[in-house]
């Protein structure tokens, strides 16, 4: 079993051109597509497209006596294929973009194309176009990029043959190629590297069961949430638990020329059995982007809020105050305080991540930048694109960016197992993990000794024997079978108190909490979670309910005799994630065995989801209590009458 990174070297004459989907210099109606460094590149797609098209016609070419006996590609194993009944397929080879190596460009010149008119025979009306020119006509100019890709010896040798004969085939590369741009000169592979992955290490006896690491993609990737359109999809800016935890699944199967999706029992992977038999036991926590070094970003709390004080007259101050533990509705200093859904964006909110989130720089988390690529389908007859398949992608560009993360192994039972089971995922991640995202980016895995959160959590209870508890992830609180759409507060507040009761045993009682909600799910996840819990077709879809990360809930002991037991149940809390409630288990139908949960819902502690932080306290962010001078209780009934009268 090896990685395999095979480095391509593509040679064209000019003029050439690949189109950017992003605007250029005033003036231009087609610009050259640059990556983030400014660097003209070629897309790692359009090789990939290349090279499944090299291979139709050659096999369309080469038939009877001339094929050779080793000719037979697998292009939708090894390039992918549309996705069959919403259920997505795997593939096995991942490009890079191919960039530009060091050719000094001309400035960018103007090359003019028009349209003639038939009748006239002159240019017709609004129909020239002007195209940006750095490549000079019969220059060489050469691009380099690498193809990635886990399997056995024999097959990756396999893969290497017809990838070579493939870019041979190639003849152009980029737009307006039926008009002379992009002739390709030469293609070869330029270098082959060969990273085996051990069969067995010598690990020392784990100190802790959780391993920290952190993980940066290789290239440009997007980690999509829900789609803005059907066609646009924007990038998340964590890399969730249950991403990473595919991949590893992804990068396994490869290994044993799967691709099932699943791990399977495999007498070849006899080195992996603990790993296999344990899989489902490990928590992967999310990997959020660090702005320090070793230093992991924590979610502040959605009941922050601020104020704007004006010292001078184009000088203006803003102030961050934590409500959670005031009774009341409050001024603070006779002004209506704002919360995170009406601030202005400001250097240190990041306005890089998805509203309402609130990620402090000063919470550790990194700015991240991103690029927009729209791609598109092409017409294998008409070889032009192809009607319909326009979409874009936001990605986010890694570069000297790291996320960072746990492994999480206290739920397999032997500490002798917990040893086995990390070295097997030592050497699994070893040379990195294969598609991380909708880009299926491959991305490097490093194992760090320590790891701090940027703002400490605290077990002691603050005054009144209160807890703050801070959802560090969207998390599936409780079961909404009493709400519908005319609930409002009361039926939340309900939901939400039986919650915690619940997994507290009593002995926990919600006092107020500050939360968002989103409905989560759809038709792939229906189809692959749900249906098989359903009783008939025509029983109801049930999309679930999240709580989302940064919603604050303020708790308190119902006893004092029970401080102990809640501290020992909240640092396993901490530790584990929040447990799914027994009402959310039976709602969603997810069945008895908590091992086999992950089968009919993403939303388990094993994929990183229900991870919370307590009694956050930054030195940036005041602690409100009602005696505090500057606060004054106000009743909202009261202000509202008061208000109408007047």
């Amino acid at each position: 079993m090896q990685k395999t990174i095979l480095n391509i070297s593509i040679t064209l004459r000019g003029p050439l051109l690949t189109q950017s989907s992003s605007p250029g210099e005033l003036g231009f109606d087609v610009v050259v597509a640059r990556n983030h460094n400014e660097k003209p590149y070629l897309p790692g797609t359009l090789i990939s497209g290349k090279i499944r098209q090299s291979l139709e016609e050659l096999t369309d070419a080469i038939q009877g006596e001339n094929k050779p006996d080793w000719f037979a590609p697998k292009l939708d194993d090894w390039l992918g294929k549309p996705s069959e009944n919403d259920f997505a397929v795997s593939k096995r080879l991942f490009f890079s973009d191919f960039i530009l190596n060091d050719n000094e460009l001309e400035p960018s010149k103007t090359r003019y194309r028009i349209k003639i008119d038939q009748d006239r025979g002159a240019v017709e009306q609004h129909q020239i176009v002007m195209l940006e020119n750095p490549f000079i006509s019969g220059e060489s100019y050469s691009f380099t990029g690498q193809v990635h890709f886990f399997s056995s010896q024999p097959h990756a040798e396999i893969i290497r043959q017809h990838i070579a004969v493939a870019i041979k085939w190639f003849s152009h590369l980029g737009a307006l190629k039926s008009i002379g741009f992009g002739q390709v000169e030469n293609a070869e592979i330029c270098k082959i590297e060969e990273l085996a992955i051990p069969t067995s290490s010598n690990t020392p006896s784990l100190t802790s069961d959780k391993i920290r690491f952190s993980i940066q993609p290789q290239y440009p990737c997007c980690l999509s949430g829900k789609p803005n359109a059907n066609n646009l999809f924007d990038s998340e800016c964590i890399i969730p638990g249950s991403a990473i935890k595919g991949c590893i699944a992804n990068t396994w199967n490869h290994l044993l020329d799967e691709q099932k999706g699943t791990i399977e029992p495999n007498n070849t992977d006899s080195c992996y059995a603990e790993l296999r038999e344990n899989f489902s036991l490990i928590r992967i926590c999310h990997a959020f982007p660090g702005k320090q070094e070793n230093e992991r970003p924590v979610v502040a709390p959605l009941s922050i809020v601020t104020t704007v004080e004006e010292i001078e007259p184009d000088t203006k101050k803003t102030h961050y105050y934590d409500v959670a533990q005031l009774t009341k509705p409050s001024l603070i200093g006779q002004q209506a305080p704002d919360f995170s859904v009406d601030w202005k964006d400001t250097e240190n909110t990041l306005t890089t991540y998805p509203w309402p989130y609130i990620r402090f720089q000063d919470w550790g988390w990194d700015k991240l930048h991103s690029e927009l690529r729209v791609h598109t389908a092409i017409n294998r007859k008409s070889r032009r694109s192809a009607k319909n398949e326009l979409y874009a992608y936001e990605q986010i560009i890694p570069e000297d960016k790291y996320w960072y993360g746990e492994f999480d192994l206290t739920k397999i039972a032997s500490s002798e197992t917990q040893t086995k089971v990390l070295e097997q995922i030592q050497r699994l991640c070893q040379h990195g993990i294969i598609g991380l995202g909708k880009t299926k980016t491959p991305a490097n895995i490093q194992f760090i000794d320590k790891l701090k959160p940027a703002i400490n959590s605290k077990l002691e209870p603050l005054e009144n024997n209160i807890w703050l508890i801070t959802l560090q992830t969207d998390t599936l609180l409780g079961s909404p079978e009493n709400l519908n759409e005319s609930s409002g507060k009361e039926e939340l507040q309900n939901m939400y108190e039986q919650l915690w009761d619940e997994i507290s045993n009593s002995k926990l009682t919600l006092l107020r909490y500050f939360a968002r909600q989103r409905m989560t799910g759809g038709r792939f996840r229906k189809q692959t979670m749900q249906k098989q819990t359903m009783q008939n077709e025509q029983e109801n879809y049930r999309p679930w309910l999240l709580t989302e990360a940064g919603s604050l809930f303020v708790l308190q002991a119902n006893t004092a005799n029970d401080i102990e037991d809640i501290q020992t149940r909240l640092k396993c809390w901490m530790e584990q994630g929040l447990p799914l409630a027994q009402s959310a288990i039976s709602w969603y139908r997810l069945r008895d065995d908590p091992q086999q949960h992950w089968k009919y819902t993403p939303f388990v502690p094993e994929n990183g989801y229900g991870e919370i932080a307590i009694n956050l306290q930054s030195e940036n962010i005041t602690q409100l209590k009602d005696s505090d001078q500057n606060v004054n209780a106000i009743n909202p009934i009261e202000s509202i009458e008061t208000g109408a009268s007047q």
